[in-house]
């Protein structure tokens, strides 16, 4: 199966959102086959000639879609009424929409762009729960293998959910409202997500604003995303192992050192392995958080901390669901105002599907905040130090 892609986006009040149809074919090999020799004129030789197979006309296939930006990810968002009841039959088509299909790296024959934050899904439906407006689910679309991941939710996609709901006409906006508030079921984690936006006197989303994020040079209007009781969201615990702190042992291997890495297991917004950067070994520091070396040692104590966590029965299972838990590597900040910055509660190196990623997850900035207000934990202890030398310059 491949894809083409038709460009054509629809009329549609704001000119930066397009609407595209995306076309996936199926080209089977007929029976029939033409020698080469009827082709070209050249005698024949004693020899077994190849023959080509003249494909028909390739069936294509319609998937309306919608290709957003949605903080600093972005994203293919689909109505859940386009695809297939049976979730187990999603795989095929979108894969084939983002290029994961034929394992390419490079998602070529797709609309994704070959990172994890270019390459997620929302499916989205009106909820049969009275108090919500629509349903979502995320998928993490691999990258180089044809898999999908829906465990977890992703908060940068989440936030252009309720937009997508309104400009779609899931939500009826009240006549005459400048904003509106859209609640979300999350169905990866079963959560209740707010969004309160801003629209206008014909109801349509107001996308142009001065907002900007870090991560991102667009702006946009502001959009203000509440997560309901977001601890538990996988696991049902704040902090799953029973306790703000726990020594992950990392076995050695022939190129790197054993190790004993102080983490705390978080499960807020999304569960994340929270690792305090002073237990990691100089020698594997040095090196860089965006090496090979690195990486791979940062993706042996993810995995160490999924089974921890309970959400995975080995390491080999942990392996094969890199989406959650999710990691990030936590440091204490420069304690400096030399700059005239605010000095920042704890400095984060955020990771994603083996990769550094380019900016704290927003499921990341709720899950860090749970854990430096949660006593006792890594983060919690390096925000106090920083709190505790920001107060006296506080006061100067």
């Amino acid at each position: 199966m491949a894809i083409l892609v038709s460009a054509r986006p629809q009329p549609h009040k704001y000119m930066s959102k397009r609407f595209f149809r995306f076309m996936t074919y199926l080209a089977p090999i007929p029976n029939t086959a033409t020698p080469i020799s009827r082709l070209f004129p050249f005698p024949a030789m004693a020899v077994d000639v190849p023959t080509m197979r003249q494909a028909p006309r390739r069936q294509r296939r319609m998937l309306p879609a919608v290709w957003m930006r949605a903080g600093t990810s972005k994203g293919l968002f689909l109505h859940q009424r386009d695809l297939p009841p049976q979730r187990e039959k999603w795989a095929p088509i979108i894969l084939a929409a983002m290029g994961s299909n034929d394992s390419d790296p490079k998602q070529l024959n797709g609309v994704a762009g070959a990172t994890s934050t270019t390459s997620k899904v929302a499916v989205i439906a009106p909820s049969e729960r009275p108090d919500c407006d629509v349903e979502y689910t995320f998928v993490q679309v691999s990258i180089g293998s044809p898999k999908l991941d829906f465990t977890g939710n992703c908060g940068n996609i989440c936030s252009g959910v309720g937009p997508f709901a309104v400009d779609e006409g899931l939500v009826v906006v009240p006549p005459g409202a400048e904003h509106v508030d859209v609640r979300i079921l999350n169905t990866n984690t079963g959560r209740v997500i707010v969004e309160t936006m801003e629209v206008d006197e014909d109801g349509h989303y107001v996308e142009d604003g001065d907002l900007t994020l870090p991560g991102t040079r667009a702006a946009g209007s502001r959009i203000d995303v509440a997560f309901e009781k977001p601890a538990g969201s996988m696991t049902g615990l704040m902090l799953p192992s029973g306790q703000p702190i726990d020594i992950l042992h990392i076995p050695g291997t022939i190129v790197r050192p054993s190790a004993d890495v102080t983490v705390s297991l978080v499960d807020a917004a999304n569960p994340f392995v929270l690792v305090d950067s002073r237990s990691i070994p100089e020698s594997i520091m040095a090196t860089g958080a965006d090496s090979a070396f690195f990486l791979d040692f940062i993706e042996a104590v993810r995995c160490r901390g999924a089974v921890q966590m309970g959400l995975a029965a080995d390491l080999a299972a942990a392996g094969k669901t890199r989406g959650t838990p999710k990691i990030a590597m936590l440091s204490e900040p420069a304690l400096t105002i030399d700059s005239g910055k605010e000095i920042p509660d704890v400095e984060v190196t955020a990771f994603s599907m083996g990769k550094v990623h380019g900016s704290l997850q927003l499921t990341g900035a709720v899950c860090l905040a749970s854990a430096i207000c949660t006593p006792g934990t890594i983060a919690n202890t390096i925000a106090k130090k920083a709190e505790q030398y920001r107060a006296p310059h506080r006061e100067k």
